[in-house]
């Protein structure tokens, strides 16, 4: 390449010899962990958000928290104290968070379930039931009773914030501070039986400080996931294992108008659901029949002006529940995306459309050292696309301190439909993981593909170093043309990928006190033919981030490009660019204000050439919260070409988003979205009742509108849907 890196060398080293960095704390070691025991209640425990029980007073409390982020300090001005019971059914904690803000003073943007931690204040428990130091389940709550769940392996580098465990919270907030009272029934958690010690620490949020403190200090690179930093919770005694099986049934009602040739046009009823059977601690089956996902939040749509295929993001519940056991590495960098298993392959055609699945089986089994995960469905045939049906099972294996061994097959089988096609397509893994220390860290992934005689081959890597101002991270992958996971996701295939990204976080003497720190950051992303070494194309993008000491930041960019497509590229309607070689420059900036303000905004600008022309691309954001229980958010996105193509067309597309949510409590809201995009001629409405009735039951009503904007061809369709869903323990 024959970029010139001047502009990245002068941004650097704009950045003078830095002061007051937060000092790299060392692994504890069982001298110097903290412990917290936990008491039998000896009667009944109410969760009300009151800790008035005799069992309360007397449990002892983990307290004296340490400044975790932005930087470290040993104390915090923000005290903590949490206490932890258990009885037969229920693990039990409570806690006290001083603060002397006022009712209207806490940071709660709004109370959906799995709110964002980091925009609101906010208390978690970090659990490691398996003893294993590298799985952990945590559960957040902030001082309004919205809840948060989330799994998380090997430290963070994977997890699941999609997982939704069975328990229930009360909150009372008070002029001295707020209390959460949990109770976690001891089916939603996997735990060793035996084991009297877990691993656990507890992380506090005081957002409008910008400070998060814990009972065991972690360094600011990682995350309280991150278990070799957390504590001890001793003289813990589940129940031993016992009959647990769970009915999840459903019954819906829908009426559906779809104007399109052949769409369905009256009133439909449906039942179906699931039922979960946890054989061990250790182990579940879950069986589904006539699965439905009328309820799942509908796709963010996009304007894509890249040369890769979009990856939208699992949102059906069913599937995002131990979806880590299926995850078969792989790589997600940047734009690229290499994906040997991804479930949305599944009931969902390329454009979103919703397939219908006849029913399933899933089977997860996790242990500190062991974890196996195997799931088949069957979809049902529609129009003139046959019967689908899809397996997959994946294991693997952890080896000494830091080292895990995986393996995955996924197969899929199509019947021929009424014009034929079908096939069978397998696709199988390998993969590696491993740490040197806690800050350097290495994983690979080999799949290969089998798809009606031709056979695909795909390799990703990651080689990453984190420290408190240093990071440095290398991605790569090596996909093949005939590459085709048909049960997974390639952003593109046929390519030899390679993207160094480096971050220094600096805190020089001039800094001004509003600024937590200076971030330079460097990053390239270089596509070649991976026979030839021919350049597909490649960036190299310069940015400095300032983080303010409110959470909001400043980041200019400037980003060098080449590219070398050997084929048309359609991009809109309208807009082709011929092959040939296209060097440009573009710049612009990324700026966001304080999130957990009432009143927040983001704006990310970009202009300068693209391709054979230019294009000004603008994305931004505002959220307005008067108090926790109303959200008003609005999205906006231009994009503008100019001179562009084949055509030298000049082509300008809009997409908006407005939002609102209102909530009754945590457990009752109402939302509705419409999306407006010009570039595909379409405005959709998406509005919806739920009401979580007891934990994980909900009663749902879902309208759904399609109509054409513009002069668009696409026929209008709307529907009504009226879902209840129940959880039942056995």
């Amino acid at each position: 390449m024959r970029f010139r890196f001047a502009a990245l060398v002068v941004l650097a080293a704009t950045v003078s010899p830095v002061r007051g960095q937060s000092p790299t704390l060392p692994e504890p070691t069982d001298a110097t962990r903290r412990h917290l025991a936990a008491r039998r209640a000896s009667g009944r425990i109410t969760i009300d958000g009151v800790l008035d029980e005799a069992d309360w007073r007397s449990a002892p409390a983990a307290s004296d928290f340490a400044t975790s982020r932005p930087d470290y300090a040993p104390t915090t001005p923000w005290a903590s104290r949490v206490r932890v019971l258990f009885d037969e059914d229920f693990l039990y904690v409570g806690v006290f968070n001083a603060d002397s803000a006022s009712a209207g003073g806490y940071r709660v943007p709004d109370l959906r379930r799995d709110f964002e931690p980091p925009e609101s204040d906010d208390f978690a428990i970090t659990m490691g039931p398996l003893g294993d130091r590298r799985t952990a389940f945590q559960l957040h709550v902030n001082p309004y009773g919205a809840q948060g769940d989330v799994q998380a392996f090997d430290g963070g580098d994977s997890f699941n914030f999609n997982w939704d465990a069975m328990w229930k919270v009360r909150t009372t907030r008070s002029d001295s501070g707020w209390v959460a009272e949990l109770a976690v029934p001891w089916t939603s958690l996997r735990y060793v039986p035996g084991l009297t010690s877990w691993d656990i620490n507890f992380v506090r949020n005081v957002r409008r400080e910008f400070q998060w403190s814990s009972w065991m200090p972690y360094p600011r690179q990682f995350s309280s996931w991150r278990l070799t930093y957390a504590g001890v919770l001793d003289s813990i005694a589940p129940p031993p294992p016992r009959t647990n099986v769970r009915m999840r049934p459903y019954a819906l009602g829908q009426s559906s108008r779809d104007r399109a040739p052949g769409g369905f046009r009256g009133t439909i009823g449906d039942v179906g659901g699931e039922v979960i059977w946890a054989p061990t601690t250790n182990s579940l089956v879950e069986a589904t029949v006539n699965t439905d996902f009328a309820q799942a939040d509908v796709d963010r749509q996009v304007v894509n002006l890249t040369r890769f295929n979009v990856f939208f993001p699992e949102r059906r519940q069913f599937f995002l529940e131990n979806a880590d056991l299926l995850n078969a590495g792989g790589l997600s960098s940047g734009r690229y995306v290499v994906q040997p298993f991804f479930s949305r392959r599944i009931g969902l055609a390329d454009d979103g459309t919703l397939l219908p699945i006849d029913g399933g089986v899933r089977y997860a089994y996790r242990t500190g050292r062991t974890t196996a995960g195997a799931l088949a469905m069957r979809q049902a045939a529609v129009g003139d696309q046959g019967a689908g049906m899809f397996g997959v099972a994946r294991a693997s294996q952890f080896f000494g301190r830091a080292t895990r061994l995986g393996a995955t097959v996924a197969v899929r089988d199509d019947a021929p439909g009424p014009r034929g096609g079908g096939g069978t397509n397998l696709v199988t893994a390998l993969e590696a993981f491993g740490r040197v220390g806690e800050k350097l860290q290495l994983g690979a992934t080999l799949s290969t593909s089998a798809d009606g005689g031709r056979v695909g081959t795909a390799g990703t890597y990651g080689v990453g170093y984190r420290s408190p101002t240093f990071e440095a991270v290398v991605n790569g992958a090596m996909v093949s043309d005939t590459y085709n996971p048909r049960t997974g996701f390639v952003s593109r295939p046929n390519v030899l990928y390679t993207s160094p990204t480096f971050t220094w976080t600096l805190q020089p003497k001039w800094k001004p006190q509003a600024l937590t720190w200076i971030k330079p950051l460097l990053n390239a992303a270089l596509f070649h033919t991976p026979d030839t070494r021919a350049l597909q194309e490649a960036s190299a993008e310069a940015s400095v981030e300032f983080l303010s000491r409110r959470g909001g930041w400043l980041i200019p960019f400037v980003q060098m490009n080449q590219q070398r497509p050997t084929v048309a590229i359609p991009f809109l309607p309208g807009v082709t660019i011929a092959p040939g070689a296209y060097d440009y420059l573009r710049y612009g900036f990324d700026l966001r204000t304080d999130q957990s303000a009432r009143l927040a905004g983001a704006l990310n600008v970009t202009g300068g050439d693209f391709f054979d022309g230019r294009l000004l691309r603008i994305i931004t954001s505002a959220r307005w919260s008067p108090n926790p229980f109303v959200a008003m958010r609005m999205a906006y996105e231009l994009s503008r070409l100019g001179a562009v193509g084949t055509r030298d067309s000049s082509v300008t597309t809009h997409l908006a988003g407005p939002e609102l949510r209102m909530f009754l409590n945590p457990r009752v809201q109402w939302s509705a979205f419409y999306q407006y995009n010009t570039a595909q001629q379409r405005g959709t409405l998406n509005a919806r009742f739920s009401w979580e009735f007891t934990p994980l039951s909900f009663l749902y009503v879902v309208y759904n509108d399609r109509q054409a904007i513009d002069g668009g061809m696409s026929p209008r369709a709307n529907s009504l849907i009226v879902k209840l869903s129940w959880l039942r323990q056995l």
